[in-house]
């Protein structure tokens, strides 16, 4: 890319400058990157981009551009309220992982001893008859994508699409739908990204007798000081969350979704453990910074520093991608899969700059966040403007690195 040659020129200079701190690099970084990477229709009115990039607890960059709501020229917020999207997962899998460390379920157990419905599932086929599962679906295969629910077929597609455009009421009525629903893939075999991690909030709502959003208020995000985390967004804060935009392939932009009429806003009764949560920047930043801290956040405990370890290892050794591809986000010879963070397993492999045992994940709705233990650092982008490609996040998190490892 041309802007990219430009910067890293930029870039050598800045270094030469003893002055200069990390600070200032990265902020001025980070200004090119964000302008550099717009078309010239959004340079007027570009949509809202937060990020963040935090090393050895200190705040490097912490920084706003463009507009919450574009048609009313309103500006983006520092504590504007983004659709955080898939990094829901994440959330609801620490969640999950808490009542790991106290004994209550171990990972290799079948998820049909917390919710029967999955017993006995059966396997579609592809000349379209169904055979019973070989294995169980275990808790592992919850959390890292491998209990074989897909769209792999048209029929399945379909089905799934249904689901989708019907909404569930509930949670115990979304997972008893998803019962229903034959997999694509014997269960621990293939990994297969969907909505697994439903089932392991259905099981953490059996286990403790609290919905979801009640229990990861109480267990989760109060801890965490993170008190603009929603399922459904509160009236009083309706101005601080912004209007969902999508690109039009053009260049350019559309709105897709208002603040009024967003399912966000309306009468909530089906949490979408695999997707629903609404955040902001400050509370990210929280949920990562317990992460990075091997699971404690201002000196309280939310996880094991063993169960952090554990979630942000490779769990795919064996298991092949069903739909492999160049991305790299998803399960490759680089990058492996945790539960539910993917992971940066082979560094040799890798075409961009980074650390051995990175993780993070990203979201729909653009949201993205990667850790890197090994540089104690984390690397955060929110936006409202859905269906970003990944190499707008590539060239954040490449110029980041080539910062941070020439000083």
């Amino acid at each position: 890319m041309k802007f990219e040659g430009r910067l890293n020129n930029i870039v050598k200079f800045m270094t030469l400058n003893i002055n200069l701190t990390v600070k200032k690099v990265l902020y001025f970084l980070i200004i090119l990157f964000i302008f550099s990477s717009c078309s010239k229709s959004d340079r007027g009115e570009l949509v809202g981009i937060q990020t963040s990039v935090i090393k050895d607890g200190e705040t490097l960059h912490h920084k706003k551009y463009g507009y919450s709501d574009i048609e009313h020229k309103i500006p983006l917020q520092e504590n504007s309220i983004f659709r955080i999207a898939s990094i829901t997962k994440c959330m609801v899998a620490v969640g999950i992982m808490k009542l790991y460390d106290k004994g209550l379920f171990k990972l290799n157990d079948p998820i049909g001893k917390y919710i029967p419905e999955f017993n006995d599932p059966l396997v579609y086929q592809a000349d379209g008859s169904l055979k019973p599962a070989l294995n169980p679906i275990r808790i592992i295969d919850v959390l890292r994508h491998t209990t074989g629910i897909g769209k792999t077929y048209p029929y399945l597609r379909n089905r799934h699409d249904q689901l989708k455009l019907n909404q569930s009421l509930d949670l115990k009525t979304e997972v008893e739908r998803l019962s229903k629903i034959p997999l694509a893939t014997q269960p621990g075999t293939s990994w297969i990204y969907g909505p697994s991690v439903s089932l392991g909030a259905y099981m953490v709502e059996k286990l403790t007798g609290k919905k979801i959003e009640e229990y990861l208020k109480t267990e989760i995000f109060d801890p965490l000081e993170m008190e603009d985390t929603f399922f459904e967004v509160p009236k009083e804060k309706f101005y601080r969350f912004t209007p969902l935009y999508v690109s039009d392939k053009k260049g350019g932009y559309k709105l897709l979704e208002t603040v009024d009429d967003s399912p966000y806003t309306n009468k909530v009764t089906f949490c979408n453990p695999a997707g629903g949560l609404a955040s902001t920047m400050k509370d990210v930043s929280n949920f990562c910074m317990m992460l990075v801290n091997n699971g404690t956040f201002k000196e309280q405990k939310i996880l094991e520093k063993e169960t952090v370890a554990l979630m942000s290892q490779d769990h795919l050794k064996g298991i092949k991608n069903e739909r492999p591809s160049n991305d790299n986000h998803k399960p490759n010879d680089a990058t492996g899969f945790g539960l539910t963070f993917n992971v940066l397993k082979n560094i040799n492999a890798y075409p961009f700059p980074g650390s051995q045992g990175s993780y993070g994940w990203h979201g729909s709705a653009g949201p993205y966040f990667k850790i890197d233990p090994k540089e104690n650092m984390i690397l955060i982008l929110l936006t409202n403007m859905k269906g970003w490609d990944y190499s707008r996040k590539e060239i954040f998190e490449i110029n980041t690195y080539n910062t941070i490892l020439k000083l």
